[in-house]
């Protein structure tokens, strides 16, 4: 698995292990709160609680930075936290939305429904097509323009809130030599970011070829074929029932 063992639990880590699998996490990307106090004194400020009732929060790095925020401010004044959690949030897949209902808030939309930014940004406007109140984006430092674009060219007042970054790690190329090293069944890509090193060494390595490779939606399956390689399944959904249903299928062909 080539990503960040997403915290508390993970469920490409849950689906396998539950079917008898086990699965190895190989980080690209280390992943930072740009300042976890300055985003609890935002959260807990006038400005987000009696002025702004919608937020969108659509990576699982942001949702984990909120969710330590929300950790601190909850332990100062349970209220003020409850107050948080009674504000609708509109976030993109299932694992970003399951970590938001776990932490209690109660009107989580998009999520499952909402497979990418495009298609969350379609339900926040049909949504909210009649409201002219403040919506806060949380966000990292590298982000997709898709959502922001669309709801600015639809008269939206969205405000950008930075709460994490993301910096390349070293040595993920020789971190990838060591798990292969082991047996592997699959390789599985879940974005283009961070992965150049690998799949530039994957273009010239034999052994490379004989392995089964596996990616999460259209934009990296184009990615991989632009450099040559072809995944054998690609899950039409970013949801671990949906790879594994891809392992699956593969193995019957």
């Amino acid at each position: 698995m080539l990503k960040n063992r997403t915290t508390p639990l993970d469920p490409y880590l849950e689906i396998m292990e539950e079917n008898g699998n086990s699965a190895e996490f190989l980080p690209l990307l280390h992943h930072a709160p740009v300042n976890v106090a300055s985003t609890t004194a935002y959260l807990s400020s006038n400005e987000f609680l009696d002025e702004i009732s919608t937020f969108i929060i659509t990576s699982q790095r942001a949702v984990e930075v909120f969710h330590e925020c929300l950790g601190q401010i909850e332990q100062k004044n349970s209220k003020t936290a409850e107050r948080i959690r009674s504000k609708t949030g509109y976030t993109v897949g299932p694992a970003t939305e399951k970590i938001l209902l776990d932490n209690g808030f109660l009107d989580v939309r998009g999520g499952s429904q909402a497979g990418n930014g495009s298609k969350l940004a379609d339900i926040i406007i049909n949504d909210l097509k009649d409201s002219a109140l403040p919506i806060v984006f949380f966000t990292g430092v590298i982000r997709r323009e898709v959502i922001f674009v669309k709801l600015k060219a639809n008269g939206f007042n969205v405000k950008e809130e930075v709460i994490y970054k993301t910096e390349p790690r070293s040595g993920i190329l020789d971190d990838f030599h060591k798990c292969c090293q082991k047996h592997i069944d699959w390789i599985v890509f879940f974005s283009p970011q961070g992965t150049q090193e690998i799949v530039d060494h994957m273009k010239k390595s034999l052994q490379s070829h004989q392995l089964r490779i596996a990616c999460i939606g259209p934009t990296t399956e184009e990615y991989l074929k632009s450099n040559g390689i072809s995944p054998a399944v690609v899950a039409g959904k970013p949801t671990a029932s949906s790879l594994f249903a891809g392992f699956l299928n593969h193995g019957h062909e």
